[in-house]
């Protein structure tokens, strides 16, 4: 008999939990998106207009710890944009390489129709620990920071997840793939460019075989006119600044020679111009000279807000993540402040954090993370521009992955899926991957934010 009661008790207390986890998961899945994210620890969440044609969007914070191997250290708050849907549907997940802003978005999410989590990267603004200790911002403290963000939010979005961003931002979603494979189930990678060590050579042999012959001689000509006559073009620097409401603490001269330093670069990596536009140093004056170049490589650049909000990006490019060389032959003589001779980067050491000793580059991370997307990499598309200069450091597939390689004619850094000439090639793909079908005629559009692709000007990815 005590042994019927004991079965009896035990099957009711079952019972008893049993209906009270289906109470809690029946309750939580009643829940507006609002309360339910609510619900996800360490997060703080304000609903604020939608942009994009969604019909809402949220200001998330999410605690992180500064550094991801002593989570019980120093913590930093970092800002998410979320543009919601239907919790039903996939979720587009974009971890920015810059700051996100609520108009941040996704073109496959437009085409999708579908949610977009827009992350901002650590130690950018509205994601910077203090104090500010440069040395955890490493490429795997942030892949850290968004496996933590993917965790908690798939708690409400259970469907398939694709990763997405362009240029900097498109390699920061590949690094998150590299340490957590199983985050999501596709990703697309815009522009991404692989760069090994402080000056990589690919760049500029890259760069003088843009376009047809004779443009990069023309484009050199601007440059060497500029430097060869800075005494008239100082001034045109000055008054621009004077009319700007922004502060220049940078050495003038200087300033001249990193922003023509950075000219045959930018000519080609956003603009679409032919090289007919490019002004001849015989026939035009120094103001005319002035306003071809800064239109496209703006003085404002180099301005103290700038240079300050891409500080991040200059600390990871001498640290980390590599930059491109500079060929700087043809310039031999004309150059007072930058030395092209030496050790580092200078073009990059000079905009960096100050106070940090920029001796030591970790040469291993990136290639590793190369590596492995050859040959792990499954599920992936990289999308680059032919005109592109940062398209040196395209990844070279070896056909040992389930992954697409499209290098679009006459496209640049700003190349998108809807110009490809074979867009049928991605959609394809991830039909194939997600299990889903894609009807591109009822698709929104939405641009990526201009901030995921661009960065400074010192070749600024």
């Amino acid at each position: 008999m005590k042994n019927v009661l004991k079965i009896l008790t035990l099957s009711i207390f079952i019972v008893f939990l049993t209906t009270c986890k289906k109470d809690k998961s029946d309750n939580f899945d009643s829940l507006d998106i609002l309360e339910k994210i609510k619900t996800l620890p360490g997060v703080t969440v304000t609903e604020i207009a939608p942009q994009n044609g969604y019909p809402r969007e949220f200001q998330i914070d999410i605690i992180q710890p500064v550094d991801h191997n002593n989570s019980n250290g120093a913590k930093f708050t970092q800002r998410v944009y979320l543009s919601h849907v239907d919790e039903t549907k996939p979720m587009v997940f974009a971890p920015n390489g810059y700051r996100s802003t609520p108009s941040s978005g996704q073109e496959i999410a437009g085409i999708l129709q579908t949610n977009c989590l827009n992350v901002t990267h650590r130690y950018f603004t509205d994601s910077r620990p203090d104090p500010l200790d440069w040395k955890y911002l490493t490429i795997q403290q942030a892949a850290a920071d968004h496996h933590a963000i993917v965790a908690l939010f798939k708690k409400i979005y259970k469907g398939k997840w694709i990763s997405s961003g362009g240029s900097k931002s498109g390699l920061t979603s590949l690094f998150h793939r590299r340490y957590y494979p199983n985050d999501v189930d596709a990703t697309i990678a815009y522009v991404a460019p692989f760069t090994f060590g402080i000056k990589d050579e690919r760049y500029p042999t890259y760069l003088r075989n843009i376009g047809s012959s004779g443009c990069f001689d023309k484009l050199k000509a601007i440059q060497q006119y500029v430097l060869k006559h800075r005494a008239d073009f100082l001034p045109l620097i000055n008054t621009y600044i004077q009319s700007s409401s922004s502060t220049y603490t940078m050495d003038r001269e200087l300033l001249l020679e990193l922003d023509i330093m950075d000219y045959p670069f930018v000519f080609w990596q956003y603009n679409n111009i032919p090289c007919s536009s490019i002004p001849d140093t015989t026939t035009n004056t120094p103001a005319q000279i002035f306003n071809h170049y800064s239109s496209l490589v703006p003085i404002s650049n180099f301005s103290d807000n700038t240079i300050a909000y891409y500080a991040p990006y200059s600390y990871q490019a001498v640290t980390e993540l590599g930059a491109p060389a500079y060929e700087t032959g043809y310039l031999s003589g004309l150059l007072k402040k930058v030395d092209p001779n030496a050790s580092g980067n200078p073009n990059y050491e000079l905009v960096a954090p100050a106070g940090i000793p920029y001796n030591t580059f970790n040469s291993t991370t990136v290639p590793e993370i190369y590596s492995w997307l050859q040959n792990h990499g499954d599920r992936i598309i990289y999308i680059y521009g032919k005109n592109d200069p940062w398209s040196a450091g395209a990844i070279e597939l070896t056909g040992s992955v389930d992954a697409v390689f499209i290098m679009q004619n006459g496209a640049n850094h700003l190349v998108r899926i809807t110009q490809l000439d074979n867009p049928s090639l991605v959609y394809s793909a991830l039909e194939r991957w997600l299990g889903i079908q894609i009807n591109i005629t009822k698709s929104r559009r939405i641009s990526i934010d201009d901030k995921e692709m661009e960065g400074f000007r010192l070749n600024g990815n």
